[in-house]
C-alpha cells in the first residue's frame, strides 16, 4: 500500500519503495541464485515488476520498505510487514543485498515499525525449513518456534515445510530490541570506518586551567609527556599531549592569554570535553558527519600549528564533540 512510514537506525533507514525501485528489486532478487534459491522466484522483465509494485499500492495492511545505508544512500535490501490482521502480522519478503551489513538493523527497524507505530501484539516469520540459516538467525535474535507447517510452500514443483517462528509484544520490547540495538551499533561502526576510509582514535581532549597543574595528577596515574605546542592563535589554546600504558593519549589544554576557547567547559566543571580522530580524507570526513550524520560545526577547518594540516570540531546531536584531524 501507498504508505509514509520510515524508521532510521544507526547505519541503515528503511523507507516506502517505490516504482523508482523496481529496478533494484529485480536486481537484488536475481543477485545470487544459491542464496535466494529459497526466495519465490520472479522475472527479469521490469515491466512485470512494475505492474505487481502497481497493485501492490492499492493493497491495504501491506508495508514493503527499502532498505539503505545512511552513510553511502545506497540501496542494500529489501523487507515487509504484511498480512495484517487483529493485531498479528508477517513479516518476509526480506532480501539484503550481497555483502552488506544491513541484515540484523533492517530486522530491527521492521520489528520497531511493527510494534510502535502499527501497536501489533506480534510479528511471525514463515522460512523454508531447509533454509537453516535464516531459520537459525531468527533464533539467534530471540524468535520462538510455534510449529513445523508441513508442504507450506511451493517452489519450482516441490513441496517445502516451514518453520513458523514469531516475537511478541512483550517479548520484543523486554529482550529483543535491546539485543538488536547493541548489534546494530556495533555494525554502524564498521560501517562508518568503511565509509571514512579510515578513522583512528588519536586523543581525548582535556580543558584545564593551568597544564602543568594539571599534568601533576596525571603523572600520579603513569602518565608521561610525549608533545607539546606553545601557542595555536588559530584555536586559542597551548596544549601537551600526555601518554601512558594501556590508558588512552590525552590532550591538555589551556586558554592562550586573551582568548576564551576552554571558557565553555572550564565553567561547567567539564574536563574531558572531547575525542579526536584520524582520518585520511577529511573533506569526506567532514561531508559525512555534518550531511549524513548531522552533526553541528563548532570550530570550522583550520590548520593546526601540532600537526601541520587542518583540523575542525563538530558536535553529534548527543552532545558529543568530536575532533577531525587530517592525515
Amino acid at each position: 500500500m501507498l504508505h509514509n512510514f520510515k524508521e532510521k537506525g544507526f547505519a541503515y533507514s528503511i523507507k516506502p519503495i517505490s516504482l523508482d525501485d523496481a529496478q533494484f528489486i529485480v536486481d537484488v532478487r536475481l543477485e545470487d541464485a544459491e542464496r535466494n534459491k529459497y526466495v519465490h522466484k520472479i522475472s527479469r522483465d521490469l515491466n512485470l515488476q512494475i505492474d505487481w509494485l502497481n497493485r501492490y499500492f492499492n493493497t491495504p495492511d501491506d508495508y514493503y520498505f527499502l532498505v539503505e545505508n545512511n552513510l553511502t544512500g545506497e540501496k542494500e535490501g529489501l523487507i515487509s510487514i504484511y498480512n495484517v490482521k487483529d493485531g498479528v502480522a508477517e513479516l518476509g519478503r526480506w532480501v539484503i543485498k550481497k555483502g552488506s551489513m544491513a541484515t540484523i538493523e533492517s530486522i530491527q527497524l521492521a520489528y520497531k515499525f511493527a510494534f510502535e507505530k502499527l501497536n501489533l501484539t506480534e510479528v511471525y516469520t514463515k522460512t523454508i525449513e531447509d533454509n537453516t540459516l535464516v531459520v537459525e538467525f531468527h533464533k539467534s535474535i530471540g524468535a520462538k518456534t510455534r510449529e513445523i507447517l508441513i508442504n507450506e510452500f511451493k517452489l519450482d514443483g516441490k513441496n517445502y515445510n516451514a518453520v513458523w517462528q514469531f516475537v511478541d509484544r512483550d517479548y520484543y520490547f523486554s529482550f529483543v530490541d535491546s539485543g538488536l540495538e547493541e548489534k546494530s551499533l556495533k555494525i554502524f561502526q564498521r560501517n562508518l570506518k568503511i565509509a571514512l576510509d579510515g578513522f583512528e582514535f588519536h586523543h581525548i581532549g582535556v580543558a584545564t586551567k593551568n597544564i602543568e597543574k594539571e599534568f601533576k595528577s596525571y603523572a600520579m596515574l603513569g602518565y608521561t609527556k610525549e608533545a607539546s605546542f606553545d601557542g595555536d592563535t588559530n584555536q586559542g589554546v597551548k596544549g601537551l599531549f600526555i601518554t601512558a600504558k594501556n590508558q588512552p593519549r590525552l590532550e591538555l589544554l589551556e586558554n592562550l592569554e586573551g582568548y576564551d576557547t576552554l571558557d565553555f567547559w572550564l565553567n561547567n566543571g567539564i574536563k574531558m570535553y572531547h575525542f579526536g580522530y584520524l582520518v585520511d580524507d577529511i573533506d569526506r570526513a567532514f561531508d559525512i558527519f555534518t550531511v549524513k550524520l548531522r552533526a553541528k560545526v563548532v570550530s570550522p577547518m583550520k590548520i593546526s600549528q601540532f600537526f601541520g594540516k587542518r583540523i575542525c570540531f563538530v558536535v553529534l546531536k548527543n552532545m558529543f564533540m568530536i575532533e577531525l584531524i587530517e592525515l
